[in-house]
């Protein structure tokens, strides 16, 4: 039998195992729908039995009882109209108890004729009422009727209790049947699980033990590829099945691959070095073994191809990156000194005319021979003021665009001011209101220039464009106040917003909705990078109902850390 296993092929003992399995399921279906089919007669006669019992309850002995009941109270009514209600609950259950004893009147006619006599007396109470013989009709139903009731009653008591009998009789059946029918088929089930757990331990034995030389031999070639140390056997098989025939080329495969990993290895371990090398940033190492794996060949050149792409890729990004971060801070520099040289401008315009106007006075006070010292006294004085002002407001821009020094702790509100401070004259020119909002003041650690130019950045795009949509009552509002952990700023306008579609690409470098000539497109790219890169914070803007409100988010300092520094 195990010769026989061994030299049949594993679709032939699947096929087997499958057999004696289809085998088992039918011969155990077959006891089940036997029993089942058994089972079935029994209940139905247990059933059967006990819907007797029960429908004798309910059709008769509980309808008599009514019945009785209602006979009590038909006498003892006070008047006929309730007399008359009793009588009609009366006849419909006599009319049923009248079709219920006709079907018991089959198998026990002596049960039948009591209640006939029940039924007659019944009447007899009732033509008792009739003739207004109240007292007969008492008497009537209290003696005899009673005791033909009393009789009609324990017939039908023991007829209750031998078809209740009965049923216990066909139940304790039932249940000795089922336990015969248990042990049959438990019988049937070990037979069957005897002999397919025999054979199925041959089949599986066999197919297990060829599985596992497999494996042993394959970890065995495994662990060599992985130590290289390991001795690597042939696998060696007693069946003539698939798994012999697997063997065989496994054997085969094992064989080759041993004679060519050694080769493979060195250029293996060489590119391993080169791509080390590309990690560190060298890119002057190449490969030049050669193999004979025409993969590991390819795989050599693309390396090597890939490398001097690489070289010349990243020598050109550097460049191209170089270049443009050079235009972009040129750009910006150029950008905020044109926004510096319009603020002085604004700044200026009132002072010198101011002092062109003291030219002018001391001309008229000179040709009508008005003119004295101390008339040029008061003259100088004032022009000195003027000047002096207009000496200030060069040092104010002087400090505002210093080069970026070391970290500080400042006050929000004052940058936010010293901001306002720049551009108030030309929103002043442009009758554009400027309103401060400080629910609550807080420091930060930062660089404070930096900080007020992207405030000034936020507020000169909000000026210019009120100025290009010709917004009437146009107003900006700052409002400071603190979060949790964060300093905020908030500034809004009421110039109508951004559009929807380019409200996610306004911090992109270079994006703008205005003309070359108007804008660069690098403020708010440069402002983001503030807040965010040298900041650590967040700036973010969205629409409201009036226009944009920009965001900005700062780690505050604590009070006691503005103390010690």
């Amino acid at each position: 039998m195990i010769k026989f296993i061994k030299n049949i092929s594993i679709k032939t003992k699947l096929g087997i195992l499958f057999f004696i399995l289809l085998i088992s399921i039918s011969i155990l279906g077959y006891k089940t729908i036997y029993i089942s089919k058994d089972n079935q007669i029994i209940l139905r006669d247990v059933h059967s039995k006990s819907q007797a019992v029960l429908s004798l309850q309910n059709n008769i002995i509980t309808p008599l009882y009514n019945l009785r009941q209602l006979s009590h109270s038909l006498v003892m009514a006070p008047n006929q109209d309730i007399r008359k209600n009793i009588q009609l609950e009366i006849d419909e259950i006599i009319k049923h108890l009248n079709a219920n004893f006709n079907d018991v009147k089959r198998y026990n006619y002596e049960i039948y004729e009591i209640w006939n006599n029940y039924k007659n007396l019944f009447y007899q109470t009732k033509e008792y009422l009739d003739d207004e013989f109240e007292e007969g009709a008492y008497i009537n139903i209290t003696t005899v009727a009673k005791k033909q009731f009393d009789i009609l009653m324990d017939r039908l008591l023991n007829l209750q209790r031998k078809s209740l009998n009965n049923s216990t009789i066909a139940y304790n059946d039932a249940v000795t049947k089922t336990k015969e029918i248990k042990f049959e088929i438990i019988i049937s089930i070990m037979l069957i699980l005897i002999f397919s757990v025999f054979i199925n331990w041959l089949i599986s034995n066999n197919i297990i033990s060829s599985i596992s030389s497999v494996q042993n031999g394959l970890n065995d070639f495994f662990k060599y590829l992985n130590d290289k140390k390991t001795q690597v056997n042939k696998i060696e098989l007693s069946c003539n099945d698939e798994f012999k025939q697997m063997a065989t080329i496994i054997n085969k495969n094992i064989l080759y691959i041993s004679n060519n990993i050694e080769q493979n290895e060195a250029l293996i371990k060489n590119a391993t070095k080169i791509l080390e090398n590309l990690k560190s940033g060298n890119l002057g190492t190449r490969l030049y073994e050669n193999t004979n794996d025409k993969s590991l060949n390819e795989l050599k050149n693309m390396i090597n191809d890939m490398i001097d792409n690489l070289e010349k890729r990243i020598n050109k990004e550097i460049k191209q990156r170089l270049a443009q971060e050079q235009l972009l801070v040129q750009q910006s520099k150029l950008a905020a000194m044109g926004e510096m040289i319009g603020n002085i401008a604004h700044q200026w315009r009132q002072p010198l005319a101011e002092i062109s106007a003291i030219h002018m006075n001391m001309k008229v006070t000179y040709d009508f021979n008005k003119f004295d010292k101390k008339y040029l006294n008061e003259k100088i004085k004032e022009a000195n003021k003027l000047t002096a002002y207009m000496s200030q407001t060069i040092t104010d821009f002087q400090n505002f665009f210093k080069p970026r020094g070391e970290k500080e702790i400042f006050s929000v509100q004052n940058a936010c001011k010293e901001a306002a401070k720049i551009i108030e004259s030309s929103l002043r020119y442009h009758e554009i209101s400027l309103k401060f909002n400080t629910i609550k003041d807080t420091n930060i650690l930062g660089y404070k220039n930096e900080y007020s130019q992207v405030i000034l950045n936020i507020l000169s795009n909000a000026k210019d464009i009120i100025i290009e949509r010709k917004i009437k009552f146009p107003r900006i509002n700052i409002e400071i106040k603190e979060g949790n952990n964060y300093s905020i700023v908030k500034i809004s306008d009421n110039a109508g917003g951004i559009a929807e579609k380019i409200l996610d690409k306004i911090f992109e470098p270079y994006f703008t909705t205005r003309y070359k000539t108007q804008g660069t497109g690098i403020g708010l790219y440069m402002s983001k990078n503030i807040i965010e890169r040298n900041m650590y914070g967040f700036i973010n803007v969205k629409n409201t109902d009036e226009g944009a409100l920009f965001t900005i988010k700062v780690l505050k300092i604590e009070p006691k850390s503005t103390h010690k520094a």
